[in-house]
């Protein structure tokens, strides 16, 4: 009898770690579909609209379109020189680009590496790829578009006519120009909104990301809509110092400028986003390029199927840092 008890007491005892081992991988399979939930949704936003403003010192520029304002997905303008009629302080897409195509979600933490997933299942839930879920976006110049199969086949670049490809990221290519006789350092205040009259309980504009990007397309850091989070282990946390779920890193979160009667009033914490270059006489002086990069983060919460298809509007500030 006391034979058969501790039997059964060491039966137990061999149970209890077995239960608990077989637990901790059921919650680390959990999160980790989870990671891959958030970032393989197939979300794709069809309608964007993008404004700039500068502050009076400064003008900004779009660039030319070859035959007014047809570029589609993939075409880049072509620099202003010095068509003033391209000048202003005031700068909207629709002026210069007819159609950017889709978006579907990609990832980053620097405004400059990219990553997203390949064949999504299960309407985004799940990726078949287990072993290679995640890519990396990588291109000269201009957009990184993909076709509507979301493959990594390099070169799988949707073509200038065809309105109805997707793509991972915008690159938008401004340029500067100043009348200042001193360089003058730009912040950037950024709004985005929803664009149209859906359903605004899913969102989908909140996981709108921008970044401002030198020539070079080299790490800055990310711009976001106020109170939006990335996936860490899970759960959703606060967009500053956050971990991706992918472990792609921190988010090199940007501060947004603060303006007060027309001033800076935080000039110092301010992410300085871009540098135009001193006029050497009088008028304007020469033109500085930078591209602003747009796209969805497929690691926020508000990145959701529901919202699928919904456009957005974003509205870009800059601000002269010495104005303070």
């Amino acid at each position: 009898m006391k034979t058969n008890e501790k039997k059964n007491t060491s039966a137990k005892k061999k149970l209890i770690p077995a239960v608990a081992m077989l637990t901790t991988s059921a919650v680390m399979l959990s999160t980790a579909t989870y990671a891959w939930f958030t970032m393989s949704r197939e979300v794709e936003v069809t309608g964007i609209k993008l404004t700039a403003t500068t502050p009076q010192t400064i003008e900004i520029s779009l660039g030319k379109a070859t035959t007014g304002n047809t570029l589609t997905a993939g075409q880049e303008a072509t620099a202003p020189g010095t068509d003033e009629t391209l000048w202003s302080h005031t700068a909207a897409t629709g002026s210069v680009y007819k159609d950017f195509g889709k978006l579907i979600p990609a990832s980053s933490v620097n405004g400059s590496d990219m990553f997203y997933t390949v064949k999504a299942t299960d309407n985004g839930k799940k990726v078949s790829d287990v072993d290679n879920p995640f890519n990396k976006a990588t291109t000269a110049a201009g957009w990184e578009f993909k076709d509507d199969d979301k493959s990594a086949e390099t070169g799988d670049v949707v073509t200038a006519a065809d309105k109805d490809g997707s793509g991972y990221y915008l690159d938008i290519p401004v340029w500067f120009r100043t009348t200042s006789t001193s360089d003058v350092n730009l912040g950037l205040d950024v709004e985005v909104k929803q664009g149209s009259d859906s359903d605004t309980t899913t969102e989908l504009y909140k996981a709108a990301r921008v970044a401002i990007l030198p020539e070079t397309k080299s790490a800055q850091k990310v711009f976001s809509e106020t109170g939006a989070k990335y996936y860490k282990d899970g759960k959703a946390v606060a967009t500053a110092g956050a971990t991706l779920a992918a472990s792609y890193g921190d988010v090199s979160a940007a501060t947004e400028a603060t303006v007060t009667g027309g001033k800076v009033t935080n000039p110092d914490a301010t992410t300085q986003v871009a540098t135009v270059t001193a006029s050497t006489g009088t008028g304007y002086g020469g033109a500085v390029k930078y591209y602003i990069r747009v796209w969805l983060e497929g690691e926020d919460e508000a990145c959701w199927n529901a919202n699928a298809g919904q456009d957005f509007v974003i509205n870009l500030k800059f601000h002269d840092l010495s104005n303070k």
